[in-house]
């Protein structure tokens, strides 16, 4: 599928789906994903379409979340089964392989693992993370604090935006926990 035609093909299926607050959210994602991957050496147009995917199962109801996670042979956490919304990932990854034919194991990862996190993610998925959590429309997040994540390298953009969840929520997922603790001692190792 040529970049373009892939592109509105994406536009479409997401206006036909998604509310228009969480459309709003998707492109403003996109447009992030694609000025974080050319600032840090990525294709700014996988980026984009990273942005603009990775919410594309986020309004399907939850039992359809798991009934498709399961068909794809994957059994969901007891995290999953408790919070659906947590498998939107990696349905949304699928959408983006078989309906718009993205295939980059690096940019299916970041799609599947925008959500939680996992140790050793990519470059795309840290974009995305990253754009995530602080793109514009994010109310929740003041604007010193989305100023000063956008001014430091990308591991240190994500180690900043897991520190606030580790604040905020207590808690963090276990994954998510393991992405931080791997994180940090990357970015000791350089210091």
């Amino acid at each position: 599928m040529h970049r373009n035609d892939r592109e509105a093909s994406i536009l479409s299926y997401l206006q036909s789906t998604l509310s228009s607050e969480r459309l709003i959210h998707s492109l403003h994602t996109a447009a992030l994903c694609r000025e974080l991957a050319h600032r840090f050496g990525l294709d700014p147009q996988k980026g984009y379409w990273i942005g603009l995917l990775h919410d594309a199962a986020r309004e399907l109801p939850p039992d359809e979340l798991v009934k498709r996670t399961l068909s794809m042979g994957i059994q969901p956490s007891s995290l999953e089964l408790e919070n659906p919304v947590l498998l939107h990932g990696l349905v949304s990854a699928e959408i983006a392989r078989f309906r718009f034919g993205i295939e980059e194991d690096e940019l299916l990862e970041a799609i599947r693992h925008h959500t939680l996190g996992k140790p050793g993610l990519g470059p795309y998925g840290k974009v995305l993370y990253v754009a995530d959590y602080i793109e514009p429309s994010r109310t929740f997040v003041d604007e010193a604090f989305r100023s000063r994540v956008l001014s430091l390298p990308l591991d240190e953009m994500l180690m900043e935006i897991l520190e606030a969840e580790r604040t905020y929520r207590k808690n963090l997922a276990p994954i998510t926990e393991e992405m931080y603790d791997e994180l940090r001692g990357r970015i000791l190792e350089r210091a």
